[in-house]
């Protein structure tokens, strides 16, 4: 690393620490009657308030599912729905039964399945989950603003190092800051927008494009159908098939199945058609789809890809999965079929310091089985690939996060190796 890098990455650490204070603060070590499983349609309805834009994640938080909230932090969630929408401890609203009102059903399902967990905090409590409403002493105007606009940042350090074949042998330093925008347009839809900017230290890349990646898209609900338009961020396969942004729409619909599907186009001007059902079922979730992709601008040609997953979260802090990809193109090899086994230790909480994750994946996947791969290594410039990877993440401070991670693949037409070595660090806002 040079001395721009080092001199970048120190100054990142100021950062984040000078900003410590402003983080969310330390939730409560979760006690053991916390830790027991809960009804897959808990998540479905929670997850759902999240898209209604009715619940507010933590910073670094997407998705529901895979933050794997205990009991006790369920619940101060459903407060936080509760609070939003002005349920009572009776589960009314304005003395009512009111199923017409955006987001009353997922928090009425939500109120009886935590209602011990709810009883045991008075549902009156206001250290709601990282909580950006405003005081009962802001003016209403002030009130408004809050509900109907939110901005939240994400800063980013990385180093990167790969070795191995020579066709491989670069490495980059890159400070990328992103900036992620919501505004309510009413009850039912939601604006979001994101900007990006990068800033690499190291000279392969060159000139720095400022604006590298942009989002932009509403998502709301019609009927019992959550559609997301516009131009946003997409994955398949848990990213093993596809992870990039989109310019089209995307219907999720069904309990307990949910289903999913996608139109759109992608970031090389080549067109997609996507289909996923997923089954949540306590610990166990399992599913597949099947997905078409035409020629791009990145090489890619024609391709139908399918993928079936399982995955079994064995223990609260022990989850395994197993994925199989197939597609219509093969390899010169013939080689068309692949699979992706994985490990989890741990679960990592961007909001809770001293949380850490480690992660095991063993990959073997033909060239034809992905588009855009999420992974840090090398997978997108090569001719298929296999092997292993490890990765390890921990919460430095709350909203400050260490990621390291180490891929040690093969080519699978050519057998050259390819080592990669990534790390950053990064703070959520």
């Amino acid at each position: 690393m040079d001395k721009r890098a080092v001199i970048s990455f120190i100054t990142l650490s100021l950062l984040c620490n000078i900003n410590i204070n402003s983080f969310a603060a330390v939730k409560p070590d979760r006690q053991e009657a916390n830790t027991q499983m809960m009804p897959s349609e808990t998540y479905t309805a929670m997850q759902r308030l999240v898209e209604y834009g009715i619940v507010k994640l933590p910073a670094g938080c997407r998705n529901v599912r895979d933050a794997n909230f205990d009991r006790h932090e369920m619940a101060i969630l459903a407060l936080q729905a509760m609070k939003r929408i002005g349920m009572d401890e009776k589960g009314l609203v304005g003395g009512n039964r009111d199923y017409h009102l955006t987001g009353y059903k997922e928090t009425l399902v939500l109120k009886e399945t935590l209602n011990q967990e709810l009883k045991d905090m008075g549902m009156e409590q206001e250290h709601l989950l990282d909580d950006l409403s405003a005081s009962s002493e802001a003016g209403e105007l002030k009130r408004n603003e809050n509900r109907k606009y939110k901005v939240s940042a994400e800063l980013r350090y990385n180093y990167v190092k790969n070795t191995g074949s020579k066709r491989w042998d670069w490495n980059d330093s890159r400070l990328r800051a992103r900036v992620f925008l919501e505004a309510r347009i009413n009850d039912d839809w939601h604006a979001f927008g994101m900007l990006e900017a990068n800033k690499h230290f190291l000279h392969q890349h060159g000139e720095d494009d400022w604006l590298e990646d942009k989002r932009l898209y509403v998502r709301g609900i019609t009927g019992d159908t959550v559609v997301t338009a516009g131009w946003y961020g997409y994955m398949i396969g848990e990213g093993n098939i596809f992870d990039s942004s989109v310019g089209g729409a995307t219907a999720n619909f069904g309990s307990p199945v949910n289903y999913e599907i996608t139109a759109a186009r992608t970031k090389a001007h080549g067109n997609m058609v996507s289909g996923n059902a997923v089954m949540t079922d306590g610990p166990v979730s399992y599913g597949g789809g099947l997905h078409y992709f035409s020629d791009d601008d990145w090489g890619n040609n024609r391709r139908t890809i399918w993928h079936a997953f399982y995955n079994h979260r064995v223990a609260q802090d022990l989850g395994l999965g197993a994925m199989y990809i197939g597609s219509d193109q093969a390899d010169k090899d013939g080689r068309k079929h692949g699979f992706v086994g994985s490990v989890s230790i741990g679960k990592l909480k961007s909001w809770k310091s001293g949380s850490d994750e480690l992660d095991f994946k063993y990959y073997y996947q033909p060239r034809g089985t992905y588009v855009a791969h999420t992974m840090s290594g090398l997978a997108d410039s090569m001719d298929g690939f296999s092997g292993p990877a490890v990765m390890y993440h921990r919460t430095l401070f709350p909203n400050v996060v260490l990621n390291l991670e180490y891929y040690w693949l093969k080519e699978l037409t050519t057998r050259d190796k390819a080592r990669t070595w990534w790390t950053d660090v990064t703070c959520y806002f």
